[in-house]
């Protein structure tokens, strides 16, 4: 497995964006994408930056096909995003309440 800083610069060299997580039960944990992948393109179009990961998801309609490299393999997997999308801060608090759910889980 590689670290935050190994796989940031792995991305960096393969033109894509680092995946340092999936929150459970998102769209991109769903579609199979996990901590490690490298996303190198949605809906054909590179995604180098997460500005262009962003302009080409505001371009297309419907399922997005995502371009994942993996342990030295390229693979695609399928996205459904929702209608509309979570603010940022939806996403933080969600996110707080099931890591303290998880911390509660496991001391008791």
């Amino acid at each position: 497995m590689f670290s935050p800083a190994d796989l940031s610069r792995l991305a960096t060299a393969l033109g894509g964006l680092p995946i340092s997580g999936c929150a459970p039960g998102s769209p991109a944990a769903l579609a199979g994408v996990c901590y490690g992948d490298i996303v190198l393109s949605v809906n054909g179009m590179p995604t180098a930056s997460w500005s262009d990961f962003f302009q080409a998801r505001r371009r297309s309609a419907g399922p997005l096909r995502v371009r994942v490299f993996r342990r030295g393999l390229e693979l695609e997997a399928s996205m459904t995003l929702p209608l509309r999308a979570q603010s940022p801060r939806a996403v933080l608090d969600e996110h707080v309440r099931r890591e303290v759910d998880s911390s509660q889980t496991a001391d008791a």
